[in-house]
């Protein structure tokens, strides 16, 4: 497999707009007389983020820049304009943002050395407001990463402002709590305050920054997940079997998700998804069938195989037309990558042994642009195949696993999805881990022959 590159290319309107955004800083940075050294930090954080370190789910160059014009605006606004403590600066609710947005816990570290450096210059100089910013807010994306629950958001919010004020009160104070000058409370009303209403901020602002940014949270994938929602009923109640063949797709997806670190939660639901274009033309895949007929007999294989593209396309419309997220519409759209249509290309080289059919009969693509897309992918055809096993056995369905994943990484279909090898291994052991559960052996339970004559009497009596 080709080593994967998350390097972007840079064009000139990247740098057109990071020489604007720079500009603008420093004109900000001279009109409110902020030492300038900060703007070399923003420069080495940006050349860092995105040219040195690729972090990966890294907002594009315009969505970094405007993060970078909030992180500004807020010590200006509270400290310059409406003449608040340093303390009160919302540090801790912008790192909980971008750490919900984003994921991406040394992304929010990034900006949060930003914010906090920055709150300290506009306050004065004041040390102890920049590092107990700095503290609270690293609490908070801590305690906000991989989040599931709004309820915790606040839970986040209210813990970091108390962190916060500790250290506060002990770089203020220098000394022990215990001596007699007492509590601040006044500080610790600023500290706390300024935890949990920026919670509740964020909380509110959070579906404003996902449409901007175009970003799917751990808390807005808990609500696609759930079965109420309209598009999962619909998928329910019209393609029965294509549900039950997701339902099983997500279990692999998000155990092979878990073993390898990529994002468990976003591979369930983007596997309960993947297939709802089947929903247009139930019948033309078998898993929808209760008594198997070849609806495909009569067909060409030309056009078997233009109805089974199309439920990628269809799903997609569905998916947009639903106002679904474009990461689940990935799913859709990429879970098949450029594979052939097998059964449909081998019945067309029967009917015409000299043609050439791979690139007719191969899905349109793209191939799975992330960890996520591609373990759905692997599932679906592992779940698809393991029905096919006559005696699934653990030696067959490892056999069988390890068949596919291979096959896929000689075709090249997960070269764009930034897996390593050792990542396609804690997949397969975790699939192969799964369908052992799923097909495992039963005992057979000995009759219980008393009951059975106690029934057969009763039947005798009756007639």
């Amino acid at each position: 497999m080709k080593t994967p590159t998350i390097t972007k290319k840079i064009s000139f309107q990247n740098i057109f707009i990071g020489l604007v955004f720079f500009l603008v800083l420093g004109i900000v940075f001279f009109i409110y007389s902020i030492d300038f050294s900060l703007l070399v930090l923003a420069f080495i954080l940006f050349i860092y983020a995105k040219f040195l370190r690729k972090i990966e789910n890294l907002p594009s160059y315009l969505d970094l820049c405007l993060l970078g014009i909030i992180a500004i605006l807020i010590p200006i606004l509270t400290v310059v304009t409406f003449k608040m403590s340093g303390y009160s600066i919302a540090a801790i609710g912008f790192v909980m943002l971008i750490t919900l947005l984003f994921n991406n816990l040394e992304l929010s570290l990034l900006f949060a050395i930003f914010i906090c450096l920055l709150g300290e210059s506009i306050d004065g100089g004041n040390f102890n407001v920049g590092i107990s910013l700095l503290c609270g807010s690293l609490v908070a994306g801590m305690l906000t990463f991989r989040l599931k629950r709004r309820f915790e958001v606040i839970k986040a919010g209210l813990f970091a402002g108390i962190v916060q004020f500790i250290v506060a009160f002990i770089m203020e104070r220098k000394q022990s709590f215990f001596i007699s000058s007492g509590l601040d409370f006044g500080l610790l009303q600023v500290c706390l305050l300024n935890g949990i209403i920026s919670s509740f901020i964020v909380l509110g602002i959070l579906p404003v920054f996902e449409y901007i940014f175009k970003v799917l949270t751990n808390i807005s994938l808990l609500e696609l997940s759930d079965f109420n929602h309209p598009l999962l009923r619909k998928l329910i109640l019209e393609a029965p079997g294509t549900y039950q063949h997701s339902l099983v797709v997500a279990n692999l997806s998000e155990a092979a998700s878990e073993a390898i670190g990529a994002n468990a939660l976003l591979s369930r639901v983007g596997a309960y998804y993947h297939d709802v274009g089947k929903m247009i033309k139930p019948d033309y895949f078998v898993e929808n069938l209760v008594n198997y007929r070849d609806v495909h007999k009569n067909l060409k294989p030309s056009m078997s195989k233009l109805i089974i593209f199309n439920h990628v396309k269809d799903g997609a419309e569905i998916a947009k037309k639903n106002h679904l997220n474009p990461k689940i519409i990935d799913f859709i759209s990429q879970h098949h990558g450029r594979t052939l249509v097998y059964y449909f290309y081998q019945r067309a080289k029967e009917l015409e042994p000299e043609g050439k059919h791979e690139e007719e009969y191969s899905y349109p693509g793209p191939r799975p642009q992330n960890k996520e897309i591609a373990v759905v992918s692997l599932a679906d055809t592992v779940e698809a195949l393991s029905r096919t096993l006559e005696e699934p056995t653990p030696a067959r369905i490892e056999e069988m696993v390890r068949d596919v994943v291979r096959k896929r990484f000689m075709e090249g279909e997960l070269d764009e999805s930034n897996l390593t090898l050792k990542d396609l291994e804690k997949i397969t052991q975790s699939f192969i881990r799964v369908l052992n559960a799923v097909f495992h052996a039963r005992i057979n339970y000995p009759k219980d022959e008393n009951r059975n004559s106690k029934s057969a009497k009763t039947k005798e009596n009756k007639s």
